[in-house]
């Protein structure tokens, strides 16, 4: 058999992404915050595109006024440029917040923008190692010392305890290791900082914390002794083994108890705020007379056109081929970037109002009524691809009566239940938060309780469920609620 080279046609189906395509999807998963940056970037690689400044300066009235003009500019775009049967394949195959309302009706003055950035300054609180310096500062003690104690402050972690063991801070440090500063002198240092405020800052485990902290509020030798030898069976409420061990009455294994549960196990836990996030929403929901209103709030997103000179250069006859292709291609790309905005901004809206006409119990009533939903569910609603709905979810804020909630929380699992009512997921979560909240001075609740309660509601749900709800929650078990 002769092998020679052949030439065959053959018809095949592809779906290609063309570069247009790949950059709308792109701007749909995008965040108000970050869609304005990518607009900045734009800005600055396409000449043909610009903000329209005009838009400002007109005003919210005139912008009203005008609305015939720019949808006859819009529609004019839409049809001299896209293929609607590109564009429909596109969207179909695929803590702390900020609560001022950011209507998109209101263009604010440079005076408004300097009172709410006033208004936003957020005042840094003293951390606690600065605290504890500022302390050392006014003690009655050598250069040499308080070289010491701010090299030990340094090492103390946001919670208030030593975080490295004292003989490597020893060895680590040069200036010990040039015969200047000894063993002795680290102790002496660190009895220093342990007898500052808050009582029990320095510890180096919870044991020496919580007798520091007994040791402040007076004599207690009871109490140090059980927190010293038996902290695990203090956690366990094993008050009668701890009596029998120590041969005392149970009543006075319960006064040292109860001054043990007054302590704090976290001493730097009040001046720890963590990382502080702003949050501005992508879109408003809000609850007027005639009902719930959905719009997005693009006030921060400034309004684009075509450079008027880039389109009068591609409307001008020019007999130099690059530069009129030059032009052709830089509108063409501003154009379907301000498209792909525009529907951007279109679909969020869409899919908001579908999770409100689903989730209606939500905005009436509280998180408590959250029911069951999927991204199918919507999909189907607005005859879009399940991968669009998450995309435009993702990344997304809301603004709602109740606060501000990404959109992927209004998407939850379904969680058993007797009769035909539904529950989700985030709803039976609020109701286990409600129920640890509830204990107050009451014996704190097992797992296996909070269950059977929650069974009581007729919620089908099993002990191992409300234990990995309760950690999500970052609730501790009931064993250490009991004496934290």
């Amino acid at each position: 058999m002769e092998i020679k080279p052949e030439i065959h046609l053959r018809q095949t189906q592809k779906l290609v992404m063309t570069p247009q395509l790949q950059q709308a999807i792109k701007l749909l998963q995008l965040s108000n915050i970050e869609l304005t940056e990518r607009i900045e970037q734009e800005l600055e690689e396409n000449p043909a595109l610009e903000i329209d400044e005009s838009d400002l300066e007109r005003g919210p009235e005139v912008q009203e006024s005008g609305s015939d003009t720019e949808n006859e500019s819009s529609d004019t775009v839409e049809e001299e440029f896209y293929d609607k049967s590109e564009v429909s394949e596109a969207y179909e195959g695929e803590y702390q917040y900020d609560s001022k309302d950011y209507s998109h009706s209101e263009v604010p003055s440079a005076a408004d923008k300097k009172r709410e950035f006033i208004e936003g300054t957020v005042s840094r609180e003293g951390t606690l190692r600065e605290y504890l310096l500022w302390q050392t500062r006014l003690l009655s003690i050598s250069e040499e010392e308080m070289r010491v104690c701010e090299i030990l402050v340094g090492y103390i972690d946001v919670m208030g305890y030593l975080s490295v063991p004292l003989e490597d801070i020893i060895k680590d440090n040069p200036m010990s290791m040039e015969g200047g500063l000894s063993a002795p002198e680290f102790e002496r240092a660190l009895r220093v900082i342990q007898g500052l405020d808050p009582p029990g800052v320095g510890a180096r485990d919870i044991s020496e914390c919580l007798v520091l902290q007994l040791r402040s509020k007076g004599s207690y030798p009871l109490a140090e002794r059980i927190v010293t030898d038996f902290l695990n069976e203090i956690k366990l409420r094993k008050l009668e083994e701890i009596s029998k061990k120590l041969k005392v009455p149970v009543s006075k294994v319960k006064e040292a108890f109860s001054v043990i549960s007054s302590l704090e196990p976290y001493p730097g836990r009040q001046f720890y705020s963590g990382e502080i996030k702003y949050i501005i929403p992508d879109v408003i929901i809000e609850e007027k007379e005639e009902g719930f209103e959905v719009e997005s709030n693009n006030a921060f997103i400034p309004k684009l056109r075509v450079n008027s000179y880039f389109e009068n250069l591609r409307r001008r006859r020019s007999s130099d081929k690059r530069v009129k292709g030059f032009v052709a291609e830089k509108v063409q790309r501003a154009k379907n970037f301000i498209y792909w905005v525009e529907q951007r901004e279109s679909t969020l809206v869409r899919v908001t109002k579908a999770i409100l006409e689903e989730q209606m119990d939500f905005f009436r009533n509280g998180p408590k009524y959250l029911k069951p939903l999927v991204l199918k569910d919507i999909a189907g609603k607005l005859d879009l691809h399940e991968s669009t709905i998450s995309r435009i979810t993702s990344s997304k804020y809301v603004q709602t009566p109740f606060g501000v909630f990404q959109l992927k929380y209004f998407f939850s699992n379904t969680i058993p239940a007797y009769g035909s009512r539904e529950y989700s997921s985030t709803s039976v979560k609020e109701m286990i938060k409600d129920i640890v909240l509830d204990e107050k001075s009451k014996r704190q609740l097992s797992d296996q309780k909070i269950a059977e309660l929650l069974s009581q509601r007729g919620i089908m749900i099993a002990r191992r469920t409300v234990a990995k709800y309760r950690k999500e929650l970052n609730i501790l078990p009931s064993n250490l609620r009991r004496i934290l």
